[in-house]
């Protein structure tokens, strides 16, 4: 007999077979409810002892429902589709993957920052619609000698700072919770956020999506930055005000924007952003590549396995819950909780 039962929900995978072959290696029931009837679904998720989710957003009910549940994973970075809060008040730990793709992120952010500063895709659309140019339209620009601007200095942003130390640029950085000689040995100015905006050439956003940072973005941000600047964003779409932006790059005080994360996804076909010749787009594929998938669904199932297994995973979103449990002095938290913990300290909150 199966010792846990993991269920995996609304996930969209073509298979499951990593997923499947780590619970059962452990001595566990997995189950794909996708393929089943949804109240078949619901009934398996209400007996389970962990649920991994993708797209699935849990709701308060639905946390009501999961009467054995011990653990929720979420694929992926952040957890904005699972109540956080009621999922702590049900005793129940939120896991997440926040160390997989520092690669492939800052790599597709600065992908999207040499789109925008050598015009590639105005330029590949014309060359494919049969123009030929040797004297472009399109304004270029030069990289060395100008300042990139690093909004959070987190994983990704520190991974894209080593990548860009040796393209002879200043680089600028700002985040409350970096220690300043860390930043000095990337090679990195630590200012406030005005300071960078007012200054950068170039800005590229790399910050978590929490209510301080929601629009950090906006009307008066995008006032400061210099005419011309260029802005790249990878991190999450609600950081930006899509307006504010759309109304900066047509009033041409932005050159041009890289995003591959919006406000509203997928990008409403009706968008301005869609159709705008100052924009470079991808859609919310940052994360994204082989390994990098597989790195994400064989940690997330591992960290369930953990839990059902009576240890604690090595990442959540709730630490508060283990005082609840009553596992708090059992737990080392890693780097991310701890800069999470951090940020808590600093609005005056505590996990304790």
């Amino acid at each position: 007999m199966a010792k846990f039962k993991v269920v995996m929900v609304k996930h969209g995978y073509g298979s499951t077979k990593i997923e499947a072959g780590i619970v059962t290696a452990a001595g566990g029931e997995f189950i794909d409810v996708d393929s089943l009837p949804e109240a078949d679904g619901w009934r398996l998720c209400e007996e389970a002892d962990a649920i991994l989710v993708r797209w699935l957003r849990v709701t308060p009910e639905l946390i009501r429902r999961f009467r054995r549940c011990k653990i929720i994973v979420r694929y992926g970075v952040g957890t904005d589709n699972v109540d956080v809060d009621a999922a702590t008040a049900a005793n129940i730990i939120v896991g997440h993957v926040p160390d997989y793709c520092f690669d492939d992120v800052s790599t597709h952010a600065i992908g999207l920052w040499i789109a925008c500063v050598r015009a590639v895709a105005a330029t590949h659309q014309k060359v494919a619609g049969g123009t030929w140019d040797v004297n472009p339209r399109e304004t270029m620009f030069r990289t060395a000698g100008k300042t990139m601007g690093i909004v959070g200095l987190g994983n990704i942003g520190q991974t894209t700072a080593r990548k860009l130390a040796g393209w002879r640029m200043r680089l600028l950085g700002t985040d409350p919770f970096i220690e300043p000689e860390h930043a000095q040995a990337l090679g990195v100015q630590l200012v406030d956020l005005d300071t960078l905006c007012r200054e950068s050439d170039y800005i590229t956003l790399h910050v978590p999506l929490l209510p301080e940072t929601r629009h950090l973005i906006n009307q008066r941000t995008l006032g400061l930055m210099k005419h011309g600047a260029i802005l790249i964003n990878t991190a999450r779409g609600p950081i930006v005000e899509t307006h504010a932006l759309a109304a900066a790059l047509s009033e041409g005080r932005l050159a041009s924007a890289g995003l591959d994360v919006f406000e509203d996804e997928p990008l409403p076909k009706d968008s301005p952003l869609r159709r705008h010749p100052r924009v470079t787009l991808s859609d919310h594929v940052a994360w994204y590549s082989e390994e990098s998938l597989e790195e994400l669904r064989a940690t997330a199932t591992e960290e369930a396995v953990r839990v059902c297994t009576g240890g604690l995973p090595r990442s959540l979103a709730n630490p508060e819950v283990l005082h609840r449990l009553g596992r708090w002095n059992e737990w080392t938290p890693n780097a991310t909780v701890r800069w999470q913990m951090k940020r808590l300290a600093k609005l005056g909150k505590s996990f304790c």
